[in-house]
């Protein structure tokens, strides 16, 4: 019995080590998608930036969309406005902007100053969108197709090389399955 004590700690250590070690070997980016291949949950939301207007799936409908999950108290989702507004230029999608537990008047502010690179926002300050959708957290970005069904997710800051290498391949692909 004394000898099971002795080994009981070290076994518990070894089997914590396992866990990370391939814990460890996951990309944190690439999350799985519960969602994956299926429509946008339905919702009714409040536009962030007109006040009296709504936003609901069929605002997805038609265009390949970028639903970009950001908030303004999130230092990553600021630095990667200057991306995302670039992306603006290009005419194969549209960017939607979908603001997570944030105070609208914060969430203004952070647009004015840096730039609005959304064509919408909405606004979920209690997150139960985002919480349908399975946010982990900010920022996120999601590609759903033009019959609003959700294709990929990406987790964490979008940047050129990202760009290139996670999302570009799939937007060709959405293009090529429509001229199909």
């Amino acid at each position: 019995m004394n000898r099971l004590k002795l080994f009981l700690p070290l076994f518990l250590v070894m089997l914590l080590g396992i866990g990370l070690y391939f814990g460890l070997k996951q990309d944190p980016h690439n999350l799985s998608l519960p969602q994956q291949d299926k429509p946008l949950p339905a919702f009714i939301a409040d536009d962030l930036l007109q006040q009296h207007t709504t936003i609901t799936p069929q605002d997805f409908k038609g265009q390949i969309t970028l639903l970009n999950v950001w908030a303004s108290w999130c230092p990553s989702c600021k630095s990667e406005f200057p991306f995302l507004i670039s992306l603006n230029e290009q005419p194969d999608f549209q960017v939607f902007g979908l603001n997570y537990r944030d105070e609208r008047n914060a969430a203004l502010d952070v647009l004015d100053r840096l730039g609005n690179p959304y064509i919408r926002s909405i606004y979920d300050p209690e997150g139960k969108l985002a919480l349908d959708l399975g946010v982990y957290g900010t920022p996120e970005t999601y590609l759903i197709d033009r019959q609003g069904i959700i294709r990929y997710r990406y987790s964490g800051e979008l940047n050129q090389a990202i760009w290139q290498k996670e999302f570009q391949p799939r937007i060709q692909s959405i293009m090529q399955e429509g001229v199909k």
